[in-house]
């Protein structure tokens, strides 16, 4: 009775197949040659032999792509960080056979949670977990911003020392304009050698939470600045942990300066040492054609995409058109969620291997399982296309200018950021949580000088949002 396809199935098929709708029908089965089609979709992917590819489980209600040159079979839709053992195993009758989970997710806890599937079915799933707070995501390690402020103050040698709690894109980019003028770098050995030891620390942690030995991918969280891929000592650092049979590939995810970090990973992937197979950005219709670029060239190194974040944050509701689309969709209703995510899975030219859906519940699970297989008319296509663009048009993308160009350097992009969780997710703990790890007010900060607002892509009320926010979770 531990087998999930036997227990669930049943329940799981009666639940959905009733509510798909006519115009989305999911495929009956999983043919063989199906496999070997999955291989070609992929811009520039390489010819793999169908028997290197991993299958770990798969199911008739779910469809599947090759993960980049990891092989593994990956279902188009993952599961994120919510649910139950009871949930889970639904998931996984229905075909989802990745688990995205991280070191701080809820608290921590989220791994322990995770410990007693795993303990009986770690074999049919893929699991990611992430160092968080090193490098981003709820923030930059205090030690390490001081550390990297220090060695590049020190590499400019202008005598201007550089505050710690700075844009450090900023200075980036300041010190990338010496290096190409003089061919030197600055001294990042001992910042590396700190992010590094964080890095094995949290691994250590993290397999000790979920009780296993390894990992399929333990990834950077939320890398915001692309000087990351110059510490070597963090590369070196995993693969000693590869060595030892403790995690199998290294990737990172992105919240916010997403194109000049991906951009990073291309350069650091052809210049080597590294070889990052997995990357999770947050990416959504609205800002997919300004990555696409970093995408495609990511893809031609064979890296697997996740996408997250694939609604977009603040999103405004769609007009009359939802009529129209659901009149396509053989009378199918789809919020806007979901609509996002039907366009990263189908509209994106292959660029996009799987999206990470957040199901808390068994509604929400029978919602955003079957979009993997929706099949959409022509006709249903374009009015798709022109139905989230519209959504998307008040969108927050996680580009970060806001962040660059706040005076106050108010972490303008995690606050947007924690509404969504609030709002959205409907995760006040979560937003509450990261709230408190910001340390300060930011609507007290916030003068209300409109610079954000001003290069905000998307012209969102940003001033607004701030003080709703903080009165909201202060």
């Amino acid at each position: 009775m531990d087998d999930p396809a036997r227990i669930d199935r049943r329940d799981f098929l009666k639940g959905t197949a009733a509510g798909i709708g006519s115009a989305a029908v999911a495929a009956s089965s999983l043919r063989a040659a199906e496999e070997t089609q999955v291989l070609a979709s992929a811009p520039a992917a390489p010819k793999v032999d169908p028997k290197d590819l991993i299958w770990r489980s798969k199911a008739a209600t779910m469809d599947y792509r090759r993960l980049g040159r990891t092989n593994y079979m990956v279902s188009r839709v993952v599961a994120g960080s919510a649910g139950n053992e009871a949930l889970w195993r639904r998931m996984m009758a229905a075909g989802v056979n990745y688990f995205d989970t991280g070191s701080n997710y809820g608290g921590g806890n989220h791994e322990i949670e995770l410990s007693g599937i795993l303990s009986k079915y770690k074999d049919k799933l893929w699991i990611t977990s992430k160092a968080s707070e090193i490098a981003g995501y709820a923030r930059i390690d205090e030690e390490v911003r001081k550390m990297y402020a220090k060695a590049i103050s020190d590499f400019l040698g202008d005598g201007k020392d550089i505050d710690p709690k700075s844009e450090l894109l900023d200075v980036h980019k300041k010190a990338i304009e010496k290096e190409k003028k003089t061919g030197q770098k600055p001294d990042l050995r001992p910042v590396g050698r700190r992010i590094a030891k964080m890095y094995l620390d949290e691994l250590d942690a993290s397999l000790g939470r979920m009780k296993v030995e390894s990992v399929d991918c333990y990834m950077m969280h939320g890398v915001e600045i692309p000087w990351i891929f110059d510490c070597l000592e963090l590369w070196e650092a995993y693969e000693r942990a590869h060595k030892a049979g403790k995690v199998r590939h290294f990737g990172h995810s992105v919240h916010r300066h997403q194109k000049d970090v991906l951009a990073a990973t291309v350069e650091a992937n052809k210049r080597g040492p590294w070889k990052i197979d997995l990357i999770m950005p947050g990416i959504n219709p609205g800002s997919f054609d300004n990555l696409k670029p970093e995408l495609e060239a990511l893809k031609k190194q064979d890296v697997g995409i996740i996408a997250m974040k694939t609604k977009g944050i603040k999103a405004r509701p769609a007009d009359a058109r939802e009529d129209k689309f659901k009149a396509l969709m053989g009378g199918k209703d789809y919020n806007d969620d979901q609509r996002a995510k039907l366009w990263m899975l189908h509209l994106t030219d292959n660029l996009i291997d799987a999206v990470i859906a957040r199901m808390g519940d068994t509604a929400e699970m029978e919602q955003m399982l079957p979009l993997a297989q929706v099949k959409l008319s022509a006709e249903a296509e374009r009015e798709l296309r022109a139905l989230v663009k519209l959504q998307m048009a008040t969108a927050c993308h996680l580009c970060g200018a806001c962040d660059l160009n706040c005076p106050e350097q108010i972490a303008v992009t995690n606050m947007i950021r924690y509404y969504a969780y609030l709002n959205d997710y409907k995760d006040r703990e979560l937003a509450e949580r990261l709230y408190r790890g910001l340390g300060y007010n930011p609507a007290a900060v916030c003068t209300n000088c409109g610079a954000c607002e001003q290069v905000c892509p998307s012209h969102l009320p940003i001033s607004d949002l701030l003080h709703e926010i903080t009165a909201k979770l202060a």
